[in-house]
């Protein structure tokens, strides 16, 4: 037998056990069950995420175009009024603590397009925090 035959040949499976499958003082539902070993693919990390990536890449592309749902970022659900709202009340309570609060970019440019007394806040809040972007 060459060397290369010997790394694909699959290792061999223990034998199975006969006392506890023979002992008729165990009940039926308790008694051991062998299944031989059947997994034909490695397991390790690298071999796992390479037949991922494979099965992507036959996959039907999501709406954003990208294949793998895991890592995809595109199709996040945009912001509601309601979380808008709740950012506002937020930094109004943090700000009446004595705070800084740093809000989302997304919740800032949304409060700023709204105008008026949001425009303010959202004007208010960039300077406060150096105008730093979360």
């Amino acid at each position: 037998m060459t060397t290369q035959e010997r790394e694909n040949r699959r290792p061999e499976q223990p034998a199975a056990p006969t006392t506890a499958a023979d002992d008729n003082t165990v009940s039926q539902g308790r008694r051991l069950c062998w299944v031989p070993c059947t997994r034909q693919h490695p397991q390790d990390l690298r071999s796992q995420l390479s037949r991922r990536r494979s099965h992507a890449l036959r996959s039907v592309p999501l709406d954003c175009g990208c294949r793998d749902p895991w890592p995809c970022r595109c199709s996040e659900p945009p912001l509601s009024e309601k979380m808008i709202d709740a950012g506002r009340e937020a930094a109004l309570h943090l700000l009446d603590s004595g705070h800084v609060p740093v809000l989302k970019f997304e919740v800032l440019q949304a409060l700023w397009r709204r105008g008026g007394r949001d425009r303010e806040l959202a004007e208010l809040l960039h300077h406060a925090c150096g105008e730093a972007i979360a």
